[in-house]
């Protein structure tokens, strides 16, 4: 059954949100211009690592073009479908920016200081990764649909994005391990907090770490 925003408030106020920002970006009167994105706050890692680390999570909210911004609107929506009735919209949220947050680290350390990033995709892995959560946590033939509906996703995903060398990959896979490790540092779907939930937390917080000061070492 199709659900209507009221069941889904937090993935229709994100899609809402990716559609203001990409009107400020100028989006619908073409590609929007470099640096009107940075400044609506592109992630440019150099910046980043001059102190401007709000750059990480603003970036999630911007696309460089109407494709773009389209393909990351019907996956948000899409997993928003299965992810925010299992967490609820508020860690549902945390989900994303949680993703989000890991991805853009692992891009700082990924790609050369110049480079300019933009766009939800590696928030979404992070919701994926928290459908693993869902999947593990499933029992019977829900379980075994979820991990292979799961395995054939990632692989066709991540195929894709090493056989075009201008996506994100590692903002994907980023997203992936960070929204994994959220969905267990929250609880899980049954809101459980146990030693899962304290090592998922160490591991998030330790990777964060250890991506910054990489960074800022090789940056």
């Amino acid at each position: 059954m199709r659900r209507s925003y009221r069941d889904l408030p937090a993935t229709y106020a994100l899609l809402v949100i990716l559609a203001v920002m990409y009107v400020l970006e100028g989006g619908l009167g073409g590609s929007p211009q470099l640096m009107r994105m940075v400044n609506l706050g592109a992630q440019v890692n150099v910046l980043v690592l001059e102190g401007q680390w709000w750059r990480i999570l603003t970036a999630i909210f911007l696309h460089l073009n109407w494709l773009h911004i389209l393909l990351n609107g019907w996956s948000l929506f899409v997993m928003g479908e299965l992810v925010e009735p299992a967490f609820g919209p508020k860690r549902f949220l945390a989900l994303f920016l949680l993703g989000g947050l890991l991805g853009g680290l692992l891009s700082l350390v990924a790609y050369p200081p110049d480079s300019v990033l933009v766009g939800a995709s590696g928030a979404i892995f992070g919701l994926l990764g928290a459908t693993v959560v869902i999947a593990l946590e499933a029992q019977g033939p829900v379980r075994s649909y979820l991990l292979r509906w799961l395995g054939s996703i990632l692989v066709l995903n991540l195929a894709f994005d090493f056989m075009y060398p201008g996506i994100g990959v590692w903002d994907h896979v980023g997203g992936l391990v960070g929204g994994f490790l959220a969905a267990y540092m929250l609880g899980g779907v049954r809101r459980l907090r146990s030693w899962r939930s304290g090592a998922a937390g160490v591991a998030y917080v330790v990777l964060c770490a250890g991506l910054i000061g990489l960074a800022r070492i090789y940056g």
